[in-house]
């Protein structure tokens, strides 16, 4: 499955007037859509570029932002799926359940990389749609997500991932109470949403910390659970609230929720700043 199991249609920008060589560049590109689907991806390109647009801190730097679609026909629709025991023929051989997780939907990164750089040598981030309801995406060096709801805000939360280095802010693995994802290893990750370090002076967002905030923010009193408190704290506090990167404990994230932890949430503070300060390097000129 592969290159050989369709071809490449074209490109269009959707969104954007900037200069290609000082915008931010989305490409966007079509798995698992045969010829007569092709009107299926442009909608889902459209639905993106008004979520994404609309969505904080994207919505302040439109001026820089340039949106293109790269139209691929696949032989068949969908993509693999070993807990099903389909396969399908599609260009860049798209696959559900990679690493034994369900929703983990991957595909050929240098297919993907190499079809965006050909056709917008100045891409910034490369995201696939695929054409299946099932639930699914991934990070890395390509952001895939699937068609199921939420598809949107599944292909934000990705692109957080590849074009911002953004970690998971969730505290499981597969999903819900795992035993082996009880205590984070104690090394500290190298996302800048994500820590093990509590000390106040020295914690990678202390600026935005208010100083009667408490570090930690929130405990988890089990880690044999994912911690079921709610929020004590006001709405968009920052601090260090327990349970993130994959684990109940021992690693912390900046606020009680943001996008990287939940779909439909907003980005956090942290992640915001995250972004805004790569956006603010283009130039619309």
């Amino acid at each position: 499955m592969g290159a050989n199991d369709g071809m490449v249609l074209g490109t269009t920008r959707v969104f954007g007037t900037a200069s290609q060589s000082r915008a931010f560049n989305v490409v966007v590109l079509a798995d698992g859509f045969r010829d007569i689907e092709q009107g299926t991806f442009n909608a889902a390109v459209n639905d993106l570029v008004q979520k994404l647009t609309t969505t904080p801190p994207f919505d302040r730097h439109t001026q820089c932002l340039n949106v293109f679609r790269i139209n691929v026909a696949s032989v068949e629709s969908g993509a693999d799926n070993p807990n099903t025991g389909t396969i399908v023929r599609t260009y860049f051989d798209s696959t559900f359940g990679t690493a034994g997780l369900a929703r983990l939907l991957t595909c050929d990164n240098t297919a993907a990389l190499l079809v965006a750089a050909q056709e917008v040598p100045e891409f910034s981030v490369c995201l696939l749609a695929v054409n299946s309801t099932t639930y699914g995406g991934s990070g890395g060096s390509v952001g895939t997500f699937s068609l199921a709801g939420g598809a949107m805000e599944i292909a934000i939360h990705e692109m957080g991932h590849t074009a911002f280095d953004l970690a998971d802010e969730y505290a499981y693995w597969a999903g819900g109470n795992e035993p082996g994802q009880a205590h984070h290893p104690p090394v500290e990750p190298q996302e800048p949403n994500v820590t093990l370090n509590t000390d106040r002076s020295t914690l990678k967002w202390r600026s935005a910390v208010d100083a009667a905030t408490p570090l930690p923010t929130t405990v988890n009193a089990d880690c044999a659970l994912q911690d079921p408190q709610g929020n004590p704290f006001p709405s968009g506090t920052v601090g260090c609230y327990e349970g993130a990167h994959y684990y109940h404990c021992g690693a912390y994230r900046p606020q009680f929720d943001c996008k990287m932890r939940a779909l439909g949430s907003p980005f956090c503070r942290v992640c915001e700043e995250v972004i805004s300060s790569r956006l603010a390097l283009y130039s619309p000129e």
